[in-house]
């Protein structure tokens, strides 16, 4: 026979999993009423084209807040924030993150006043989020020459919002450290020569990892930590800061071993 706190414990499971599968509904509704609705509405009364990625941007800032805080709410989540003046505050920097769980981007975002960012294929033709980030004028990553171009580009403009990159590619594997890195953060960071500006994310307990279904979720609330740390510029790391695959791969190698250290 179960005792009451077995049945407490269950009973809360369950809500929790309604609550997330909730979540990520509203999510999506969320993304095609941006998409099909307001990104429209925003396209056809402002004429200038990078006034409307902006308004975008912080539309989908604010849509990201209150997701966050929805789940909060709904005791699935809490968060902490160490150093928030610093993403606030953050123009014309890369922002490189580890990705221990789905929700990073969307909790990133949501502190940050405004940011450009990259996608991956799927989420740009997905229909729940096709029409937020091609609005927003998020920058594709299609493992070529021209989306590194693309992301130097847009960290040349003055006072560009910062551009947020996570060099793993995808989400870590679950009960991994960190994934290896690919080397566009490396390759970005070589051309555009701008302020790097690394955040470390953890979650506790796991979930929401590379492969794990949404209903998989931990028989608590998860708590995500996100550190905000100081800039810093490639000239503090190597000496020779030329374009050549030799020091894309040693910048590279030196973002890994950084987050790898500071994690474990």
């Amino acid at each position: 026979m179960l005792s009451i706190k077995n049945i407490k414990q269950k009973s809360n499971y369950i809500w929790r999993v309604g609550a997330t599968g909730l979540s990520f509904v509203s999510f999506g509704v969320g993304g095609v009423a941006i998409g099909g609705v307001v990104s429209p509405i925003v396209k056809l009364t402002t004429k200038n084209e990078e006034l409307r990625k902006v308004r975008t941007q912080k539309l989908i800032k604010h849509t990201f807040k209150g997701f966050t805080n929805m789940m909060v709410k709904l005791g699935l989540m809490s968060y902490e924030v160490e150093g928030l003046e610093k993403l606030e505050n953050s123009h014309q920097e890369l922002i490189i993150a580890n990705h221990p769980t789905l929700i990073d981007v969307v909790i990133l975002i949501g502190l940050m006043d405004q940011a450009n960012c990259v996608v991956k294929q799927a989420l740009w033709s997905n229909p729940f989020t096709r029409g937020p980030v091609q609005g927003a004028g998020y920058i594709l990553n299609a493992g070529s020459e021209q989306f590194i171009q693309d992301c130097v580009d847009r960290l040349s403009k003055n006072q560009a919002p910062s551009l947020v990159i996570f060099p793993e590619g995808t989400r870590t594997e679950k009960d991994k450290v960190l994934n290896e890195f690919q080397r566009g953060a490396a390759n970005i960071a070589l051309r555009a020569n701008v302020p790097i500006r690394p955040v470390l994310i953890t979650c506790s307990p796991s979930t929401l990892t590379k492969n794990e279904k949404w209903y998989h979720i931990p028989s608590e609330p998860f708590h995500v930590k996100i550190k905000v740390l100081d800039a810093f510029n490639i000239q503090d790391v190597l000496e020779d800061t030329s374009i050549n695959p030799k020091n894309v791969r040693l910048l590279n190698h030196y973002f890994h071993q950084f987050f790898y250290q500071e994690l474990s």
